[in-house]
Parts: structure tokens; C-alpha cells; sequence
């Protein structure tokens, strides 16, 4: 019984690590699509896709450190 509460936990965090992981990812290719397209249609010559790079980025990370700061701290 015991040995199954390891591996319960220990794929709990894997799927933890591979959400945050894709959430990380996800946040920045949305942002990059958007930024792309934005900056064609505006003609800013990269700027506009930088500044959503960065923005994908930032929420990210703010969304990955809000899942882990709710974990339970046992």
C-alpha cells in the first residue's frame, strides 16, 4: 500500500512540472501569434511582437508561480 503512495505522488508531480511546463510555453506562443500578426497588420517592424513576447513571458511566469505557491506545503 505503501509503495503506491510513492508512485501517487510521485506522478502527481510529473503532472504537475509537464502543466506548468505547457502552461509556460502556451502563454508564450499565444502572445508570439499575436504579436506577430499585430505587428504585420501595424507594420511595426518587430516592436509590437517584443513587447508581446515579453508580455507572454511575464504572465507565464505569474500564472506558474500562483499554481505552485497553491500547493499544499506538507
Amino acid at each position: 500500500m505503501g509503495d503506491f503512495k510513492k508512485r501517487r505522488d510521485a506522478i502527481e508531480y510529473l503532472t504537475l512540472v509537464s502543466q506548468l511546463g505547457l502552461t509556460m510555453v502556451g502563454s508564450i506562443l499565444l502572445c508570439f501569434a499575436l504579436g506577430y500578426f499585430l505587428d504585420r497588420w501595424l507594420h511595426a517592424h518587430g516592436l509590437v511582437l517584443v513587447v508581446f513576447i515579453l508580455l507572454g513571458v511575464a504572465g507565464g511566469a505569474v500564472t506558474v508561480y500562483r499554481a505552485i505557491d497553491n500547493l499544499p506545503k506538507d
